[in-house]
């Protein structure tokens, strides 16, 4: 029926424009023979055939030599209800069997697109929410059409329909308005500054309102989310989701507008309303953990909206609530941040389900102290001790953010046990505060366990955690407990020397390493490694003048009880597991699916693996130095990660895996075979290693290499100025005999003028 009718429909179509009766029918009739739908009843070859001749017949109207898509395209015009509503539909229908055909010839069409987005305009909802449909299937990969329905207002109207239609507690139909949105920003950098350019980041924060209470609250600095429950259903969810993924869409990491769009969305307000939404405890922890994400990529490496973000105060109701009775008061939105990221778990939520909070709530405070040194250092000077023995049971609000993630480290057994991500997020954040940051270590390093007022001995924390990742390593708790504990010591002791005395300071540290990387049965792999990995770094960064175990003391365990190769080996099996290579392979601060549920893959967070890329060179060559060639090394101090100017240090060199000196004519090959020799090993007068003085602390390499090219100018400038100088001698000896044969010539000129003018005036 379809391929005997189908010719005669287009040329009824095509001729009888104004009989709106016949138009419908024809329309309606089209658009059946080219849906995909299968008979009722039908088995699956039918229906498969049945979408064949659909997928025929929709490319026969699309190849049809009058255009009758241009005729379809003027039929979006008519006033006609069922009219329109039936050219939409054949649209529709023509798009799913050929879209990027259809798509050519709606560009070619001079109003084609504007036809298209008018539809956004009908007042007759069915008409228009088949427009906004059509629209969302054409714009989603055809950058051009996203241009041109951008240019013809599209987002004031978008906008305005969820307006129109309740806001993000509207029905599908405001999903559909914001998806279409989505669909033209996304990977659209011309119609991303177009909508910021047009005030519509100004139009976000508005969309993140729930409560009409809420809507002027926090844009002075001060946020209040103790807001009666608002319910919220599967459908306010998902259109609160496609908000917040515009949000982030805006403000990705790389693109060249983002920090103009970071400022923008700054000013107007917008940090604020995703606070309250991130800590709305009736919200799906979905649309919570996305607006934490999102307050992340709009502060992240930008130091204006990180110092705002610094001074917004809180006033939030208790989670818990065992502690409703509690009085709120305001308290700096980090500390809230860091408490949704290591505090206990709201009754009723499951673990899998909150997870993605904590793994947000810590992506926020990466970015908040990431490039920022006064941020972490601010942070660091709030690690204090947990006071009483019963801290775990102390009310979290009384504590500060760092006396929290302290308390938490420590508490592992209670904390551990009721959550053990608890525990590995604090982990995370106090190598976030730490990280490249010597100061904040030698404020950590103050810190000590234990009241001495009661009789007890002080105890530094560095030597605590190492003590409770021992226990946690030998009870048989989760793997994650120990190595949260073994990579957080890691990064305190990169680049600190002052760290690695107060390590060794506890012998029982070392035998429990060389224990931990000399175990053959029962022993996790990754505890192993990363043990071993601990190890080499303590020997690589033992260079304080006042060491309780040298240099020397530490190298026959390295090499004899351990064994130089058998560390490398364990380091290497490390770095090659499948738990290492996955995290090693996540974005930074990223640790969850961002929708839900507990990666079963995740033991090492970003800082860790970031170090140990960052440092993994340097420690294989400086392993393989012993003591007395580390001394005489002057490449040493590289090795050490920009170690120049402590006490031990040796200077500057090359990069890793350059050959050391170890004694007068003599090299020790550390590393790399290819690397170059940065000091000549038969240097007149070497002194052998055993005997060598300390030398002083040099400058660093950069400065090094800029002070040997100066002197290098200089040297070279010399030598042009003494030829100068000799060619200006030779110059001046050579002038009188000039002079004399150039008076002999101008006399002689002289008196050939002379007679040539008697000879004239003869004449």
């Amino acid at each position: 029926t379809g391929e005997a009718a189908l010719g005669a429909l287009l040329k009824v179509l095509k001729e009888n424009s104004e009989d709106q009766n016949l138009l419908k029918a024809v329309l309606e009739t089209l658009t059946n023979l080219c849906a995909r739908d299968s008979p009722r009843g039908g088995t699956s070859n039918v229906g498969a055939a049945a979408g064949d001749i659909a997928a025929q017949f929709s490319q026969t109207i699309l190849d049809d030599g009058d255009d009758i898509i241009s005729t379809l395209l003027e039929l979006l015009g008519d006033a006609d209800f069922y009219v329109r509503y039936y050219t939409v539909q054949l649209l529709g229908t023509l798009h799913m069997h050929a879209g990027e055909d259809l798509q050519k010839r709606v560009l070619v069409s001079p109003t084609g697109v504007g036809r298209l987005v008018d539809l956004l305009s009908d007042q007759r909802d069915i008409i228009r929410n088949e427009g906004i449909q059509l629209l969302i299937a054409m714009t989603e990969t055809n950058a051009d059409i996203q241009k041109i329905v951008a240019f013809e207002n599209a987002f004031d109207r978008l906008l305005g329909i969820v307006d129109e239609e309740g806001g993000v507690r509207g029905n599908i139909v405001v999903q559909d308005c914001l998806q279409l949105l989505h669909n033209l920003l996304n990977y659209n950098v011309s119609n991303q500054n177009f909508f910021r350019e047009t005030s519509g980041i100004q139009r976000l924060p508005n969309l993140l309102i729930t409560d009409p209470s809420q809507t002027a609250a926090g844009r002075n600095g001060t946020a209040d989310v103790e807001s009666d429950e608002i319910e919220w259903t599967v459908q306010h969810a998902r259109n609160m989701l496609v908000v917040l993924d515009v949000i982030r869409m805006l403000i990705q990491s790389g693109n060249t507008n983002t920090a103009s769009n970071q400022t923008a969305m700054q000013q107007c307000g917008i940090i604020p309303p995703l606070l309250q939404l991130a800590l709305a405890y009736e919200a799906p922890s979905s649309v919570r953990s996305q607006a934490l994400y999102a307050i992340g990529d709009i502060i992240r490496s930008h130091e204006a909206n990180q110092n705002l973000f610094q001074r917004i105060l809180i006033t939030a109701a208790p989670e818990d609530e065992t502690e409703a009775d509690a009085k709120p008061i305001p308290e700096p939105a980090i500390v809230i941040v860091i408490r949704l990221a290591v505090g206990k778990r709201p009754q009723g939520v499951a673990e899998n389900e909150y997870y993605i909070v904590r793994a947000a709530a810590a992506y926020l405070v990466q970015t908040y102290v990431g490039g920022n040194p006064d941020a972490q250092l601010a942070l660091a000077a709030t690690l204090t001790p947990p006071g009483d023995a019963d801290t775990a049971t102390e009310p979290e609000q009384h504590q500060s953010a760092g006396s929290l993630i302290v308390s938490v480290l420590l508490d592992w057994r209670e904390t551990g046990t009721e959550d053990v991500w608890r525990v590995w997020y604090a982990s995370l954040l106090l190598s976030t505060i730490l990280r490249d940051h010597v100061e904040c270590k030698e404020q950590a390093l103050k810190i000590t366990i234990g009241d001495s007022s009661k009789g007890e001995e002080p105890f530094p924390l560095l030597n605590e955690l190492m003590s409770q990742a021992r226990q946690a390593a030998q009870s048989g708790v989760s793997t994650r407990i120990s190595l949260a504990m073994f990579t957080l010591v890691c990064v305190w002791l990169v680049d600190s020397p002052a760290s690695v005395a107060t390590l060794l300071d506890e012998s029982s540290n070392v035998s429990f390493l060389v224990e931990q990387i000399n175990g053959s049965s029962g022993v996790n792999v990754q505890v192993q490694g990363v043990a071993a990995f601990l190890f080499g770094l303590v020997y690589q960064f033992d260079v304080a003048a006042e060491t309780p175990m040298t240099r020397e003391q530490l190298y026959p365990i390295l090499s004899k009880r351990v064994g130089t190769d058998q560390l490398l080996v364990r380091v290497q099996r490390l770095r090659d597991s499948r738990e290492f290579q996955y995290a090693a392979g996540l974005a930074s601060g990223t640790h969850s699916n961002a929708y839900g549920g507990i990666p079963n893959e995740v033991f090492f967070d970003n800082v860790f693996t970031d170090l140990f890329k960052k440092h993994y060179e340097g420690f294989r060559a400086a392993v393989r130095l012993g003591p007395s060639e580390a001394l005489a090394n002057p490449n040493y101090a590289y090795l050490q990660g920009g170690m120049a100017g402590y006490a031990g240090s040796a200077g500057s060199g090359s990069a890793p895996g350059t050959p050391s000196l170890a004694a007068a004519g003599t090299i020790s090959r550390a590393a790399s075979p290819a690397a170059p020799l940065a000091a000549s090993a038969s240097a007149p007068g070497a002194m052998p290693a055993s005997s060598a003085q300390p030398l002083e602390p040099t400058v660093p390499k950069s400065e090094f290499d800029a002070l040997n090219a100066r002197f290098v100018e200089q040297s070279e400038h010399i030598e042009v100025l003494k030829q100068e100088l000799e060619a200006a001698k030779t110059v001046q000896l050579a002038e009188p005999a000039a002079d004399v044969e150039q008076l002999a010539q101008e006399r002689e000129q002289r008196a050939q003028a002379e007679a040539q003018r008697d000879a004239n005036a003869a004449e």
